[in-house]
């Protein structure tokens, strides 16, 4: 390296003792800087490397429900998106699509540091995707289903009228207290505290059944939510997330129970909101299942009642 001949050649003349000193500190100012500049460069690339794959994976999975091709699509589509070569992509999925790992590899050129012969690095990036089953998660409405394999599109009676419930629980749940204007509040706007499920948090939490019709605030609350959406809905697979009409409710062990008691909330499903009808003073309204994904904490191995999140593993 010529630095170095460089100061060779003034170690052995006594008088180039300043020269000497100026060129140490040329050089371990300029390894300095090229340590900083090249090193800080690749923490940002490997950064921007690391949120590419990030969102690929996390891509990838919302279509494990339509099979692997989808999924590698979809990961491929991404990694065009964040400007990552698809070529670099090594995509693992497991059996039964519910986890992706995603890693890619990028090489990124020196500046500085080319002075020592160093010319580039090769960073790598890794990320594990998986779905599960929602287990915990806000925003529930006031109602319940008993467990059942539910069908996407089928509709269901979602609280039922006089006469057709058991003795006295027509569906409804008291969350946070009893009363129409809880009940009320809880439907237009969703319970504001968590409710869970899963073998480490709380399986067999229990919460109150609302006994009675409940029948004026049904109906207001349901119309609420229906005259909320302007949207039209063709396809149920197309839903806007945001979608007043669609809503989580628990899916319960039975609603089998004397008056005010207690059920055991065994999942999570979605429905979309068709109508209510309120005739004779009784209130009945149903939904359309809709298998979907959202936020929420999940577990691999929950109930399937086809609400499902996806989480960044790794």
């Amino acid at each position: 390296m010529k630095i170095l001949k460089v100061l060779k050649r003034h170690l052995s003349n006594r008088r180039g003792n300043s020269a000497i000193i100026f060129l140490v500190a040329s050089t371990l100012f300029i390894g300095a800087t090229a340590f900083i500049t090249d090193a800080g460069m690749l923490y940002l690339e490997k950064a921007k490397l690391q949120n590419g794959v990030d969102a690929i994976a996390l891509a990838a999975m919302q279509d494990f429900r339509k099979g692997e091709s989808s999924m590698r699509s979809q990961a491929y589509h991404y990694a065009d998106l964040n400007e990552i070569d698809p070529a670099t992509l090594q995509i693992s999925i497991t059996s039964g699509n519910r986890s992706i790992t995603v890693t890619s590899q990028k090489t990124v050129d020196f500046y500085f540091a080319k002075i020592f012969d160093m010319t580039n690095a090769v960073v790598e990036a890794k990320a594990t995707a998986k779905a599960g089953a929602i287990v915990a998660t806000d925003g529930i409405r006031p109602f319940a289903v008993e467990q059942q394999v539910f069908e996407h599109g089928h509709s269901y009676v979602l609280k039922k009228g006089a006469g057709d419930a058991y003795t006295g629980n027509y569906g409804a749940l008291a969350l946070g207290g009893t009363g129409s204007t809880t009940y009320k509040n809880n439907l237009m706007y969703g319970y504001n505290a968590d409710l869970k499920i899963g073998d480490l948090v709380a399986v067999g939490e229990d919460f109150d059944t609302e006994p009675g019709n409940m029948s004026g605030p049904t109906y207001e609350g349901v119309r609420y939510l229906i005259n909320k959406d302007t949207h039209e809905h063709a396809d149920l697979n197309n839903l806007e997330a945001n979608c007043s009409r669609l809503i989580t409710i628990p899916v319960i062990d039975s609603f089998d129970v004397e008056g005010r008691s207690t059920v055991k909330i065994m999942g999570f499903a979605k429905f979309f909101l068709d109508d209510v009808n309120y005739i004779g003073g009784q209130t009945e309204m149903s939904g359309r299942f809709v298998r979907a994904l959202e936020e929420g904490k999940i577990d691999e191995a929950g109930n399937d009642f086809g609400l499902f999140g996806v989480k960044l593993v790794e």
